[in-house]
């Protein structure tokens, strides 16, 4: 028959549970503990791994013995960036100030043709002849509506030349014979009227100093000293007389052989003509030994 508990085995139990109860709640604290410090351990370990990562990076080069320190890296001059923005902007520049300037260049023979001294078209602008050139240019050079053509400055300048000589309003040959400047055929004379309209240019059947043919040139000349010539080479050899080449002094007619051309003999082999169309009167060599030598004679 089994033996009655007393109090002192039930105080035992009850001391052992508690004593269980204890032990197991100190287990758990301790357990929670030892995962804290794994995880402290790991953020130690990660962040030593960070530091030691970032002290190589930075660790100076050592060669035999000595550290090196890496120097700044500095750019070239030209690789700055002020100064590609400069170059940028002046090759910019450039680029458009050429694209522009078919907009606003002179085409040399024109500008020389016009006697245009300057380039600058505010300076033509400003200047005080700029009137009459452009209306020069008006009554030159015919434009049509929708259509444009263009015009060789040889042709601007024969018509701006035909348009001079059509508007000459100063003396004539026939004023002249009328009231000569000249009682005697003087050469020195003959001379000096003949070179003051050397740069006077060619025009085909002109006779005054707007524009002169060559008979026209020597009949505009001869008419100051009060002696009327025919507007023709062919006239004008059959009205003088014949002299021989070594005789020949200044102011004696030069007639080629061909009667297609005459002049004012100066000497020494040169003589005042108007040569052709696109010249003008000059002094120069007589160019040819097919010539011969009339003089003329007051009436």
């Amino acid at each position: 028959m089994a033996q009655t508990g007393n109090g002192r085995h039930r105080a035992d139990v009850e001391v052992n549970v508690l004593d269980f109860e204890l032990r197991s709640r100190r287990s758990i604290r301790e357990a929670e503990k030892a995962r804290l410090s794994r995880a402290e351990r790991r953020s130690a370990k990660k962040a030593a791994k960070q530091d030691a990562a970032f002290f190589a990076a930075n660790q100076p080069e050592a060669t035999n013995s000595v550290y090196v320190i890496k120097a700044e890296r500095k750019l070239r001059w030209f690789a700055r960036r002020n100064v590609r923005n400069t170059v940028t902007m002046t090759i910019s520049a450039g680029l458009f100030a050429t694209f522009s300037l078919p907009a606003y260049a002179f085409n040399p023979d024109v500008a020389a043709m016009a006697q245009f001294t300057t380039t600058s078209a505010q300076e033509v602008a400003n200047a005080g002849d700029t009137q009459n050139l452009t209306v020069a240019a008006v009554n030159t050079v015919k434009f049509v509506r929708g259509t444009y053509q263009d015009a060789k400055a040889s042709e601007i300048q024969r018509e701006a030349t035909l348009t001079n000589y059509r508007t000459y309003s100063g003396p004539t040959a026939a004023d002249f014979l009328a009231n000569p400047l000249y009682s005697g055929l003087d050469p020195a004379d003959i001379l000096k009227v003949a070179s003051k309209y050397v740069g006077t240019p060619y025009v085909f059947g002109g006779e005054t100093p707007a524009g002169f043919d060559c008979s026209g040139y020597v009949a505009f000349v001869f008419a100051q000293f009060g002696i009327a010539l025919p507007h023709s080479v062919h006239a004008q050899n059959r009205l003088g007389m014949l002299v021989k080449a070594e005789d020949a002094q200044p102011g004696d007619l030069v007639v080629f052989n061909d009667l297609s051309h005459d002049g004012i003999y100066a000497g020494n082999g040169n003589f005042y003509h108007s040569p052709r169309r696109g010249d003008t009167v000059k002094l120069a060599p007589i160019f040819t030994s097919n010539v011969h030598f009339v003089r003329l004679a007051n009436n």
